[in-house]
């Protein structure tokens, strides 16, 4: 094997001038970027900012771009996956990615860059001095850049993350790798463009690649597209018959229950306690007019049952359930009557579920639903209980995992999701006095441009 001119001198300088800023700068804007606490891992970020740019950069002159880039992507996934044992693979994969879109963004300006200097050769074969003049300032805003949102504990990609994580479909993980295998391809591009052309024959193969696997995610995406939309609406008339369900299993026990009611009260009138026969009988009255009150409140259908269906579910775990319609509210026709009930139904549940682990007397739901300054605004109060600052938080991340009876907490993002789609948003705040209450808020017809259900 014939080695280069200066074959140590420049690949010396190539590691310690480029690939060790760029390598270690990379990763540690990943991790800030994901969500990760970046200095427990200060030390591992720098030795694999080290053993990977030396292990990249001894063979580089001596091997194509197109066998470099693969060692790269190769080697990237190896040794993280042995120096972060405790990354799951799924991570490992987001990390890539997010290192290769950092690296190709600094690589596609400064190689632009660097043409008005000669190019890219040109500069890689210059002196210490220019190289470091063109370099290590962009290395240094880099630095900057995420030092401080390591500071602020800001993390760009929190939601990336935390979607990556909880999914389980096979079809959305492959997908996500043929995206980062575009990018691969693109930074093979770029590498053909700035730094050494290809053969004729690897930039066709490169092309076809390249153009199959976009033409095969397009169809993909159509196809995630529509089903998703029709799960949507198969979750949203599951739940709304298990809310029917619930109700008329309430309502045989109240006729089950009735003959009961009527022998005690029988019994009260023939032993002439009609004081006690008089309380009795208003409390029967009221339990039967609470099923009825939705029905004769709204017009709206659809919002009537689901009102009956959440009443009958209080009345059985001896929640009070208060509501207020206004009337008004149900003339905004920018919102669906499927999404409407999604929303006030998640909500309610979530309310249900927080206010069932109290005592009878202290369990309490409210829900409000009316029009302020053309925008609709629907709001449910569980009150007796308090969250924190962080519990807030953690509102705003998908996943949620503090619901009881086993929920898994997507009943929220559902409602943020479909409130997004309108254009509106969700609110939580918290206090000792009133408790827990979400705020949707919708902007009227003229502002709100509605995506199709999910």
């Amino acid at each position: 094997m014939t080695f280069p001119p200066d074959y140590i001198s420049n690949t010396l300088q190539l590691i310690v001038i480029l690939s060790i800023p760029q390598s270690t700068i990379a990763l540690w804007f990943s991790f800030v970027s994901l969500g990760f606490f970046p200095e427990r891992y200060a030390k591992r970020i720098i030795l694999f900012g080290i053993i990977h740019s030396v292990y990249l950069d001894i063979p580089y002159f001596l091997i194509p771009p197109w066998a470099h880039a693969i060692n790269v992507l190769l080697s990237l996934f190896i040794l993280l996956k042995v120096m972060f044992p405790e990354l799951k693979i799924k991570i490992i994969i987001l990390v890539i990615f997010f290192m290769m879109v950092a690296t190709m963004s600094y690589d596609l300006f400064y190689l632009y860059l660097l043409q008005f200097f000669g190019g890219y050769e040109a500069v890689l074969y210059n002196h210490i001095g220019f190289k470091l003049l063109h370099f290590w300032p962009g290395y240094i805003f880099i630095a900057l850049i995420t030092g401080m949102l390591q500071w602020k504990k800001i993390h760009i990609a929190r939601r990336i993350r935390d979607f990556a994580v909880h999914i389980r479909s096979q079809t959305y993980f492959l997908l996500f790798v043929l995206v980062i295998v575009q990018v691969f391809l693109f930074m093979l591009f770029v590498s053909h463009t700035f730094i050494k052309p290809f053969h004729l024959h690897t930039l066709q193969i490169i092309f076809i690649v390249s153009i199959t696997l976009f033409i095969y995610m397009t169809i993909k995406i159509m196809q995630i597209i529509t089903q998703v939309r029709l799960e949507g609406v198969h979750q949203s008339q599951e739940a709304y018959l298990s809310d029917l369900n619930k109700m008329f299993a309430s309502i045989r026990g109240q006729r089950h229950d009735f003959a009961n009611h009527v022998q005690v009260m029988y019994s009260m009138l023939a032993l002439k306690k009609h004081d006690q026969l008089r309380t009795y009988t208003e409390e029967v009255v009221n339990e039967i007019e609470s099923m009825n009150v939705a029905v004769v409140e709204l017009p709206s259908p659809a919002l009537a049952a689901l009102i009956q269906a959440k009443s009958a579910i209080a009345l059985e775990k001896r929640i009070r359930f208060d509501y207020l319609i206004h009337t008004t509210s149900l003339t905004f026709s920018s919102v669906t009557n499927i999404d409407l009930v999604r929303m006030i139904g998640n909500l309610v549940d979530y309310a249900f579920d927080k206010v069932v682990k109290l005592p009878p007397a202290e369990r309490e739901v409210q829900l409000e639903m009316y029009l302020h300054n053309g925008e609709l605004f629907i709001t449910v109060t569980n009150r007796g209980n308090h969250l924190t600052r962080e519990e807030i938080a953690q509102f705003n991340l998908p996943g949620d995992t503090s619901k009881a009876n086993g929920h898994t907490g997507l009943g929220l993002v559902n409602v943020r999701e479909r409130a997004a789609s309108y254009k509106g948003s969700v609110t939580v705040d918290s206090d000792l006095e009133r408790g827990i209450t979400f705020t949707v808020k919708i902007p009227n017809a003229g502002q709100a441009k509605t995506k199709p259900a999910k």
